[in-house]
């Protein structure tokens, strides 16, 4: 806890306390009331806050699984249940999770939380490229590198890269020919000789799994890739690589051109946060510029909870220095002296690659005395993703929402002026410098500019991570990128979004005002496809468990909302419906939509709603009318 941010508050004892409690309860179990006070005392806060945050964050307890399984909505949909059974048949001990990050891999199953060791080499040889994704490595790269080094070509060049997106491609091995870049995939570790020897001959086009080059691929042409355009292309632990991709350029206009000059760029892009909001980016940011307060922090949310959506982590392990980058901008614009990266647990790849990016970015002056960041690791909690419950956490508390007024861009973390915007959107800020916010704000509609980062997976052939303009429909962006064939639902803007009928989408406009009008909200890009064995009834019951429990209890619409809901939608359809059960599911919906601190409570009722309307019969048909 630094003193000279905050002073001495029982209430705030700092990100580091979460940290020592897991490491603690994690290798020892319960913690003795005695150790209990002599934390407290560490951390200058009093016992019942130190209970506090031990008994509300899921990760504070002490694991006894020996895997991991996701449940989230994409690994739900493709049998997360059945792989429990299994694993549970083979003897393990298997613990839950609502999301790993990996949603384009099949079903996610963890054994721990160490990061991947990825394989390379370097040479004068060929000049390989293969990415190390943590999606990617769970598809089988990692098992591709392995077999190149084994055949022991010399001065072969294997450089590991982030994910371009592509995952029904990976993994994908790209080979440097005379500066263009050559793809074959899909690959199978016995693959790999038959493809090394055929670059060795020089007859690419001769081999089956040969994809072309990889710019001139049509599921690439038909991107306008800012945020994801070094994604896939170098090492990202590489400043000088990255550097001569054009990172940093952006901050380097932001220095020369003054913080007037940024709020304008943002204002012609029409940026809007991409965590899920949707709120103009430049409000918030002069906002805070406008404070006085000599202390202001920039955060990022990293916090990527929504099942269905991984672009953060993406960008964390495959172009860390974009982050960095918008986040320094950041500080510029608003004058802040400090940053922080709030960080799923989940993602320990992406907090090593970070990592070494925010240290070679020191090494390279461009973070240091007068703005620096470090990366808090939260403990478990998914409502941390809104940002007042974020800030709870990065002081050390329970993570709750808080009630605003005072918003954070005026009194946010240790009661300074405080920007919070997530990954992509800090991502797409350092984009929108370097390439000019005119250019950025030329394309999409009217009111939605610029690019979304869509997240297309679940269920359906194609599982798949793009950058398209805002605009056409729904279904061209599956069309063109994914598959809808045998897709019976879509999920979109995680598990709070609404759920629509696979045709609808030929009619929803791809943009934030398209998906509220159809009565849904876009969200962070995340498309989760259901099959022909979508359950509404069950997926109805496992969202409104899962907000349930993950409710933060401030505020009683959400708190007792959820149990309510719960309760009541388990009877419904049912031999225990009782009369007046949906008239009372209306009125519920009715105050947690209106009176909810936070998004969980007040969205909670969003699939549930458009689950019940769209497949009556799942619920009891006629009595649902």
């Amino acid at each position: 806890m630094a003193t000279e941010k905050n002073g001495w508050n029982p209430q705030q004892p700092g990100y580091i306390l979460l940290h020592q409690l897991r490491s603690e309860i994690q290798g020892n179990g319960t913690l003795s009331t005695d150790r209990i006070g002599e934390i407290a005392l560490q951390f200058g806060t009093t016992p019942s806050k130190v209970r506090g945050a031990i008994g509300y964050y899921s990760e504070l307890k002490q694991e006894n699984h020996t895997v991991r399984v996701c449940i989230g909505e994409s690994c739900r949909s493709k049998g997360s249940q059945n792989t429990i059974s299994l694993l549970e048949n083979e003897g393990e001990v298997v613990g839950t999770l609502h999301c790993a990050g990996l949603c384009p891999t099949g079903v996610a199953v963890l054994y721990d939380d160490k990061a991947n060791n990825c394989k390379s080499q370097t040479g004068d040889g060929l000049d390989l490229y293969l990415s190390s994704d943590s999606a990617s490595v769970a598809i089988g790269s990692e098992d591709i590198a392995e077999e190149i080094i084994v055949n022991e070509l010399d001065n072969l060049s294997l450089t590991r890269t982030g994910s371009r997106g592509l995952y029904h491609l990976e993994p994908m091995l790209e080979v440097d020919i005379e500066g263009l870049r050559h793809a074959f995939g899909p690959l199978e570790p016995s693959d790999v000789k038959d493809v090394l020897n055929t670059i060795i001959d020089g007859n690419l086009h001769s081999h089956s799994l040969y994809l072309g080059e990889i710019d001139k691929h049509p599921e690439m042409l038909n991107q306008q890739r800012f945020a994801m355009a070094r994604l896939g292309v170098c090492d990202p632990t590489n400043l000088e690589s990255q550097q001569a991709l054009g990172a940093y350029a952006g901050l380097s206009k932001a220095e020369s051109n003054g913080p007037d000059a940024v709020l304008t760029a943002l204002e012609s892009a029409g940026l809007r946060g991409r965590g899920g909001a949707g709120f103009p980016t430049h409000f918030k940011w002069a906002a805070a510029a406008r404070e006085s307060d000599p202390i202001k922090h920039v955060v990022a949310n990293a916090d990527e909870g929504d099942a269905g959506t991984f672009i953060d982590r993406m960008i964390m392990e495959g172009d860390p220095h974009s982050l960095i980058e918008g986040m320094v901008i950041c500080a510029l614009t608003i004058g802040a002296t400090d940053g922080w990266v709030y960080l799923r647990s989940e993602y320990p790849d992406a907090k090593r690659t970070l990592q070494s990016a925010i240290d070679s970015a020191r090494d390279a002056g461009i973070l240091g005395p007068n703005f620096d960041i470090t990366i808090a690791v939260g403990a478990g909690s998914y409502v941390c993703g809104e940002e007042t419950a974020l800030l709870e956490s990065l002081e050390g508390k329970r993570g709750e929402v808080r009630a605003r007024p005072p918003y954070p861009a005026q009194e946010g973390l240790y009661g300074h002026p405080t920007i919070v915007n997530n990954v992509l959107t800090f991502s797409l800020v350092s984009s929108i410098m370097r390439e000019g916010g005119d250019t950025y704000g030329a394309i999409g509609t009217e009111s939605s500019k610029g690019t979304v980062v869509a997240q297309l997976v679940g269920d359906t052939q194609k599982p798949t991570c793009v950058e398209v303009p805002f605009g056409g429909t729904v279904k061209e962006l599956f069309d063109t990128h994914s598959s809808l064939e045998g897709v019976t639902a879509v999920q979109v803007g995680g598990p709070l979004g609404s759920v629509f009928k696979a045709e609808e989408l030929a009619n929803i406009e791809l943009s934030f005002e398209g998906l509220t009008a159809a009565g849904g909200l876009l969200g962070h890009g995340g498309f989760v496809c259901y099959g022909s064995d979508f359950d509404p009834r069950s997926e109805v019951i496992d969202w409104m468990t899962f907000f349930r429990d993950e409710s933060c209890g401030k505020c009683t619409p959400c708190r007792i909302g959820t149990q309510r809901a719960l309760e009541l939608l388990l009877r419904i359809g049912t031999d225990e419906e009782k009369p007046g059960d949906r008239d009372l599911l209306d009125d519920l919906d009715d105050v947690m939509t209106s009176t909810s601190l936070c998004a969980l409570g007040g969205l909670a009722m969003n699939p549930v709603r458009s689950s019940m309307t769209r497949w009556p019969d799942a619920f009891g048909g006629e009595l649902n009318e």
